[in-house]
Protein backbone atom coordinates (compact mmCIF):
# COMPACT_ATOMS: atom_id res chain seq x y z
CA UNK A 1 0.00 0.00 0.00
CA UNK A 2 1.33 3.44 -0.91
CA UNK A 3 0.84 6.26 1.59
CA UNK A 4 1.55 9.95 1.18
CA UNK A 5 2.60 12.40 3.87
CA UNK A 6 0.04 15.21 3.97
CA UNK A 7 2.70 17.71 5.07
CA UNK A 8 5.53 17.19 2.56
CA UNK A 9 3.85 14.95 -0.06
CA UNK A 10 6.54 12.24 0.29
CA UNK A 11 5.36 8.77 -0.73
CA UNK A 12 6.11 5.53 1.09
CA UNK A 13 5.15 1.92 0.66
CA UNK A 14 3.89 0.03 3.70
CA UNK A 15 2.70 -3.54 4.05
CA UNK A 16 -0.49 -3.67 6.14
CA UNK A 17 -0.78 -7.48 5.93
CA UNK A 18 -0.58 -9.11 9.30
CA UNK A 19 -1.61 -5.91 11.09
CA UNK A 20 -4.78 -6.31 13.10
CA UNK A 21 -5.38 -2.59 13.61
CA UNK A 22 -7.62 -0.63 11.26
CA UNK A 23 -5.65 2.60 11.66
CA UNK A 24 -1.89 3.07 11.91
CA UNK A 25 -0.05 6.09 13.30
CA UNK A 26 2.84 7.03 10.99
CA UNK A 27 5.70 9.50 11.36
CA UNK A 28 7.13 10.70 8.04
CA UNK A 29 10.87 9.94 7.91
CA UNK A 30 11.43 12.93 5.63
CA UNK A 31 9.71 15.77 7.53
CA UNK A 32 8.78 14.19 10.88
CA UNK A 33 5.05 14.95 10.52
CA UNK A 34 2.81 12.44 12.32
CA UNK A 35 -0.44 11.30 10.71
CA UNK A 36 -2.89 8.40 10.68
CA UNK A 37 -3.45 5.96 7.84
CA UNK A 38 -6.51 3.75 7.42
CA UNK A 39 -5.38 0.20 6.73
CA UNK A 40 -8.80 -1.03 5.63
CA UNK A 41 -10.13 1.76 3.45
CA UNK A 42 -9.89 1.59 -0.31
CA UNK A 43 -7.34 3.90 -1.85
CA UNK A 44 -8.50 7.47 -2.27
CA UNK A 45 -6.56 7.86 -5.50
CA UNK A 46 -6.02 5.36 -8.29
CA UNK A 47 -2.64 3.62 -8.27
CA UNK A 48 -0.79 3.39 -11.60
CA UNK A 49 2.28 1.22 -12.20
CA UNK A 50 4.64 2.32 -14.99
CA UNK A 51 6.80 -0.51 -16.37
CA UNK A 52 9.71 0.26 -18.66
CA UNK A 53 13.39 -0.68 -18.59
CA UNK A 54 14.38 2.86 -19.64
CA UNK A 55 14.46 5.09 -16.58
CA UNK A 56 14.21 8.15 -18.84
CA UNK A 57 10.94 6.93 -20.37
CA UNK A 58 9.49 6.00 -16.95
CA UNK A 59 10.25 9.55 -15.82
CA UNK A 60 8.65 11.05 -18.94
CA UNK A 61 5.44 9.11 -18.27
CA UNK A 62 5.53 10.08 -14.57
CA UNK A 63 5.91 13.75 -15.54
CA UNK A 64 3.03 13.60 -18.02
CA UNK A 65 0.71 11.91 -15.51
CA UNK A 66 1.65 14.25 -12.65
CA UNK A 67 -1.35 16.60 -13.17
CA UNK A 68 -3.79 13.71 -12.65
CA UNK A 69 -4.83 12.80 -9.13
CA UNK A 70 -2.91 9.50 -9.08
CA UNK A 71 -0.43 7.57 -6.98
CA UNK A 72 2.39 6.43 -9.26
CA UNK A 73 4.87 3.59 -8.81
CA UNK A 74 7.37 2.15 -11.28
CA UNK A 75 9.20 -1.03 -12.25
CA UNK A 76 12.15 -1.64 -14.57
CA UNK A 77 11.33 -5.15 -15.79
CA UNK A 78 8.51 -7.66 -16.09
CA UNK A 79 9.45 -9.74 -13.04
CA UNK A 80 9.52 -6.69 -10.75
CA UNK A 81 6.26 -5.51 -12.30
CA UNK A 82 4.48 -8.81 -11.62
CA UNK A 83 5.63 -8.72 -7.97
CA UNK A 84 4.31 -5.17 -7.60
CA UNK A 85 1.04 -6.04 -9.34
CA UNK A 86 0.48 -8.89 -6.89
CA UNK A 87 1.41 -6.89 -3.78
CA UNK A 88 0.17 -3.37 -4.61
CA UNK A 89 -2.83 -4.21 -6.82
CA UNK A 90 -2.60 -1.12 -9.05
CA UNK A 91 -5.69 0.08 -10.86
CA UNK A 92 -3.74 0.47 -14.11
CA UNK A 93 -0.43 -0.84 -15.46
CA UNK A 94 1.28 1.04 -18.28
CA UNK A 95 3.81 -1.38 -19.72
CA UNK A 96 6.40 -1.53 -22.44
CA UNK A 97 6.25 -4.71 -24.50
CA UNK A 98 10.03 -5.02 -24.86
CA UNK A 99 11.31 -5.67 -21.34
CA UNK A 100 14.30 -7.61 -20.02
CA UNK A 101 13.49 -10.96 -18.43
CA UNK A 102 9.74 -11.41 -18.63
CA UNK A 103 8.65 -9.31 -21.61
CA UNK A 104 5.44 -7.32 -21.80
CA UNK A 105 3.57 -9.99 -23.78
CA UNK A 106 4.29 -12.58 -21.10
CA UNK A 107 3.42 -10.10 -18.32
CA UNK A 108 0.00 -9.52 -19.90
CA UNK A 109 -0.57 -13.29 -20.11
CA UNK A 110 0.49 -13.80 -16.47
CA UNK A 111 -1.85 -11.06 -15.22
CA UNK A 112 -4.82 -12.33 -17.23
CA UNK A 113 -4.20 -15.94 -16.10
CA UNK A 114 -4.34 -15.07 -12.37
CA UNK A 115 -7.96 -14.57 -11.22
CA UNK A 116 -6.86 -12.38 -8.31
CA UNK A 117 -5.28 -9.75 -10.57
CA UNK A 118 -6.96 -10.44 -13.92
CA UNK A 119 -9.19 -7.36 -13.62
CA UNK A 120 -6.32 -4.88 -13.52
CA UNK A 121 -6.35 -2.56 -16.53
CA UNK A 122 -3.35 -2.88 -18.88
CA UNK A 123 -2.11 -0.22 -21.31
CA UNK A 124 0.60 -1.69 -23.55
CA UNK A 125 3.14 0.57 -25.24
CA UNK A 126 5.87 0.00 -27.76
CA UNK A 127 8.09 1.76 -30.24
CA UNK A 128 9.12 -1.56 -31.81
CA UNK A 129 5.95 -3.70 -31.95
CA UNK A 130 3.40 -1.45 -33.62
CA UNK A 131 2.14 -3.00 -36.83
CA UNK A 132 -1.62 -3.63 -36.94
CA UNK A 133 -1.02 -7.38 -36.66
CA UNK A 134 1.23 -6.96 -33.60
CA UNK A 135 -1.29 -4.64 -31.94
CA UNK A 136 -4.08 -7.18 -32.58
CA UNK A 137 -1.95 -9.90 -30.92
CA UNK A 138 -1.35 -7.73 -27.86
CA UNK A 139 -5.03 -6.90 -27.57
CA UNK A 140 -5.98 -10.57 -28.05
CA UNK A 141 -3.53 -11.52 -25.27
CA UNK A 142 -5.45 -9.27 -22.89
CA UNK A 143 -4.22 -5.68 -23.07
CA UNK A 144 -7.04 -3.19 -22.62
CA UNK A 145 -5.43 -0.65 -24.94
CA UNK A 146 -2.27 0.02 -26.94
CA UNK A 147 -0.35 3.24 -27.50
CA UNK A 148 2.65 3.81 -29.73
CA UNK A 149 5.55 5.30 -27.73
CA UNK A 150 5.72 8.27 -30.06
CA UNK A 151 2.47 9.52 -28.50
CA UNK A 152 1.50 13.08 -27.69
CA UNK A 153 1.10 13.78 -23.96
CA UNK A 154 -2.61 14.57 -24.32
CA UNK A 155 -3.17 11.14 -25.93
CA UNK A 156 -1.57 9.36 -22.98
CA UNK A 157 -3.59 11.43 -20.51
CA UNK A 158 -6.84 10.67 -22.37
CA UNK A 159 -6.12 6.92 -22.54
CA UNK A 160 -5.22 6.74 -18.85
CA UNK A 161 -8.34 8.66 -17.81
CA UNK A 162 -10.56 6.44 -19.97
CA UNK A 163 -9.04 3.22 -18.61
CA UNK A 164 -9.36 4.41 -15.01
CA UNK A 165 -12.98 5.50 -15.50
CA UNK A 166 -13.84 2.06 -16.89
CA UNK A 167 -12.06 -0.01 -14.24
CA UNK A 168 -13.86 -2.74 -12.37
Amino acid sequence: MVIRCPACDARYRIDPSGVKKQVARVRCPKCGHGFEVSLTARRQRPLVLIVDDANFFRQVVLDILQPLNLDLIKAGDGDEALRLIRTERPDLVILDLKLPGMDGHRLIEEVRADPEIAGIRLLAMSSVFRSEEEVRKVMAAGADDFLNKSFRPEHLLARVQTLLENRA
